[in-house]
């Protein structure tokens, strides 16, 4: 169900909130459906789980705000930190249908670190040194399959 959260803007001097949807996911968890608009900093990412509690705010109002991330509710985080240094079959929201070996999960940026070992795309960047790795953020992830 969608409903609107009220998102904290950085760096603006004062205490400023933007209305911003959000899919509930849980109680207390929503995701992020809004894009980030140009010249504005959010506390949260877009596509981001967050959790949120109800805020007054100074005109005595009050609403949904977040004040954390929630990644351990996307399920794609639990099976690839369950399964770090593992091989996966996965989707990226771009179209990307990669395998890959997932090699760090972090909880606090809400991304992961993987070993690229194929793709159905041409990568832009061709990573000329052994070693090298690829980041990507849970939010861009459709789905995730492990491999046998």
């Amino acid at each position: 169900m969608e409903t609107v959260i009220y998102m904290p803007l950085l760096g603006e001097g004062t205490d400023c909130w933007r209305p911003v949807r959000a899919v509930k996911v849980t109680e207390d968890v929503f995701e992020i459906a809004e894009q980030l608009p140009d010249g504005e900093s959010w506390a949260f990412a877009p596509g981001s789980r967050v959790r949120c509690r109800n805020h007054v705010f100074a005109t005595g109002s009050s609403g949904l705000t977040p004040f954390a991330y929630a990644i351990e509710s996307n399920p794609y985080y639990q099976l690839l930190r369950k399964h770090e240094r593992e091989v996966f079959r996965v989707v990226f929201a771009g179209g990307e249908e990669a395998v890959v070996r997932v090699l760090h999960v972090d909880r606090q940026y809400e991304d992961f670190v993987y070993d690229l070992v194929s793709t159905n795309l041409d990568r832009d960047v061709y990573r000329a040194r052994k070693g090298e790795a690829y980041v990507s953020k849970f939010a861009d992830l459709v789905s995730a399959q492990l491999e046998e």
